[in-house]
């Protein structure tokens, strides 16, 4: 069954937000594998804890990904 095109847009937006939380979540496991490292090396402070920290996406970004999803879908 087809779409109409604002099932697509709000399914787009789904995906990039999902893919982005995915990323995100992916950044911060990262994060806990570089603190437990410094831990263990005595190197962990709370300055080293704030400059590993990802920075959160934001709703731009999900459009962005959103347009770039849909570049691939638009595509012939």
């Amino acid at each position: 069954m087809s779409s109409n095109p604002y099932e697509l847009r709000f399914r787009l937006l789904e995906m990039a937000q999902g893919y982005l939380q995915d990323e995100q979540e992916r950044k911060q496991n990262f994060v806990f594998q570089a603190w437990d490292h410094a831990r263990e090396q005595g190197q962990a402070t709370p300055k080293l804890w704030e400059e590993l920290q990802p920075e959160s996406y934001t709703i731009d970004d999900i459009k962005m990904k959103a347009t770039e999803l849909y570049e691939f879908v638009e595509k012939k």
